[in-house]
């Protein structure tokens, strides 16, 4: 990736900067790329800061009401943000074999149809993203292994709103007798650098 100007970041850290270490390891590969892209702005989404509502039907009938008549209404925003940015990165904890409930709802409104996704006539689904890439960084206690559903979860949503390569970077077991979480940090940490270097 060599042209990215906007860096869209989906703070879904709810423990905060204080305590969470899913946030720590985000500003790891996030100064990473300040680095590589010295020019790119980085725009937060901090969603432990500014949750948005359940998307219910009444919500999602408004919306799809609202859309003709205002594409630019404040409601669209995570839609647009989304459909803009060079570079998604998401943050979140490991939680329940997926993440935050807050990260969902995100997702669910940043999935728009006439901005994130459209219909060609004849009927298939192409995505409106100019995303080269979607970053997943997680933390988790315990061991992740091939349930990682989460960031399946974002690949599937990821290639529906046209962005190509999905990456995960995963700190895990850091609450597991006998391990040591500062170096399992450290190693995804460098990790992350790397990825951000290599994208």
């Amino acid at each position: 990736m060599e042209n990215v100007n906007k860096i869209l970041f989906v703070n879904a850290c709810m423990r905060g900067p204080e305590r969470s270490r899913t946030w720590k390891l985000c500003q790891t590969f996030l100064n990473a790329c300040k680095n590589r892209w010295p020019e790119a702005e980085i725009r937060e989404r901090d969603l432990t800061a500014s949750p948005l509502p359940v998307l219910t039907t009444e919500l999602d009938d408004r919306r799809h009401q609202r859309f003709p008549e205002n594409p630019r209404d404040p409601m669209f925003d995570p839609a647009h943000e989304v459909a803009q940015a060079d570079l998604v990165v998401i943050g979140a904890p490991y939680w329940d074999l997926t993440f935050p409930a807050a990260l969902k709802v995100y997702l669910e409104w940043a999935s728009m149809l006439g901005i994130t996704f459209r219909y060609t006539q004849e009927g298939q689904q192409v995505g409106m993203s100019r995303a080269g890439a979607l970053v997943y960084l997680t933390t988790a206690g315990g061991p992740i292994g091939d349930q990682n559903y989460g960031f399946q979860y974002l690949q599937g949503l990821g290639r529906m709103l046209g962005i190509p390569e999905a990456r995960c970077v995963a700190a895990e077991n850091l609450d597991v007798w006998g391990c040591d979480p500062e170096s399992i940090v450290e190693e995804a940490r460098e990790r992350a650098i790397r990825l951000a270097q290599n994208l």
